[in-house]
């Protein structure tokens, strides 16, 4: 039966949740492989580019217990600052989906004692290394954050792709069975230390010389003479015009108190999805790791356990458990009304939104002309990339994205057929 297990001894059959459930820990498990490199074979010219899988003996078992030990002796010690204590948060995605029955009650109960000795050694270096100003710290923080990824207890092994895959290549906790640990300061493979800190350098990069993507097709269009002899679908183009400094500021969206009112030519934004993401309860797992630095310099804003939840404009029936999505478009219409209030009357709105079903489209659009716009003009594109039909990114949920260029309405509009509407847009796309 799925997800059961019959006992060895006396041949009981019962589900594997209800026996974790009982221990009030994690579910066992034990290391079967381990994936190595042999430079020489590579040389040699050997199948799998050098790589081989061997099975996991006495010595690998070892050296986890001695870094379990090790963590056992630092953990209250040298390293107590530098891993977080904190309760999973109650919501849908942990609460709502049974996580803590899993035995994850604890964030730190996501990493095994030897990744858990691993970040915490990285995150005291980030935070006390050397005389670096708070700015390059933050920027190596960066790394720290897809670095955590990449090395906890949910990543699994890509079969299809040979790799190991990160914890949110899906929008939720689920426990896998076919756990992964990735390797530190490996220089092969996904997720370790070097290649996620060379993504914070090749960023410096782009900042400076930044590029774009552009099909051919679309150059044939704008620039004929300059694609001839050219056989790839895109090529990379430099504008010449590197990224200036701007104000980030933290706040709600339906308080933007900050801006003059018709002083803005340009509203960009990318609204949430309805239910499809709960953004606050996935990003506490790199906000609880994170605020243990950012809290000692930015004690306003990081000040609690969590990620701040009251605002978060999501239909999430784990908070708003009478009306999830009516909460969703009551708050979503007061950030486009606020948008409104601080556009120029010819300034231009332009969103992304993207969901495989009419309903939440529906109350979006809804919702923007509640607050005072039109719509005149919509740009479905290919988006998310295709991943199969269990993915929750792919194919199934939101293959197209389709872009919003609003104005804001001088005149009551005539009544319209939302769901006729979406149905248009996507025939322009197949």
């Amino acid at each position: 039966k799925k997800s059961h297990y019959a006992c060895s001894a006396c041949g009981t059959v019962q589900d594997v949740l209800t026996t974790i459930k009982a221990t009030g820990k994690t579910g066992p498990m034990a290391a079967y492989a381990v994936q190595g490199y042999a430079p020489k074979r590579d040389e040699a010219g050997k199948p799998y580019s050098g790589r081989f899988f061997a099975a996991y003996d006495a010595t690998l078992a070892r050296q986890y217990d001695g870094a379990a030990a090790e963590w056992e002796l630092r953990k209250e010690a040298d390293l107590k600052e530098y891993w977080p204590r904190s309760l999973l948060s109650e919501g849908w995605k942990t609460h709502g989906w049974s996580i803590p029955e899993h035995g994850f009650t604890h964030y730190w109960a996501m990493f095994n004692p030897r990744q858990l000795l691993v970040h915490a050694q990285l995150l005291k270096a980030i935070s006390t290394l050397g005389s670096y100003s708070i700015e390059t710290r933050e920027y190596v923080l960066g790394a720290f954050q897809q670095y955590l990824n990449f090395n906890n207890g949910f990543c699994h092994w890509n079969i299809q792709r040979d790799c190991v895959a990160q914890l949110f290549a899906d929008n939720h906790f689920y426990p896998k069975n076919n756990v992964a640990e990735n390797a530190v300061f490996s220089s092969l493979g996904s997720g370790n230390w070097e290649s996620c800190t060379r993504t914070i350098l090749e960023g410096a990069e782009w900042k400076a010389n930044p590029f774009e993507r552009v099909a051919v097709e679309q150059l044939k269009k704008i620039a004929p003479l300059s694609v001839t002899g050219i056989t790839t679908k895109s090529v990379t183009t430099f504008p010449g015009d590197p990224v200036s400094s701007g104000v980030v500021t933290q706040g709600s969206s339906t308080e933007l108190t900050h801006i003059s009112s018709n002083s803005i030519d340009l509203v960009i934004t990318d609204p949430p999805f309805g239910d499809l993401m709960q953004y606050s309860e996935l990003s506490d797992f790199f906000y609880v790791w994170l605020t243990l630095y950012l809290q000692k310099h930015y004690p306003l804003i990081f000040a609690g356990q969590h990620s701040p939840k009251s605002l978060e404009a999501v239909s999430n029936p784990f908070r708003e458990p009478d009306d999830p999505d009516g909460f969703y478009k009551r708050l979503l219409t007061q950030c486009w009304a606020e948008a409104n209030r601080i556009l120029k009357p010819g300034g231009i709105l332009a969103f992304t939104f993207h969901h495989s079903e009419d309903e939440p489209w529906v109350a979006v659009l809804d919702s923007l002309f509640q607050a005072g716009y039109y719509l005149e003009a919509t740009y479905p594109i290919r988006s998310d990339e295709i991943k199969g039909e269990s993915s929750s990114f792919g194919s199934q949920k939101i293959e197209y994205d389709i872009i919003h260029v609003c104005r804001k309405r001088t005149e009551e509009p005539k009544p319209v057929s939302w769901g006729r509407m979406r149905r248009e847009v996507m025939a322009d796309v197949r």
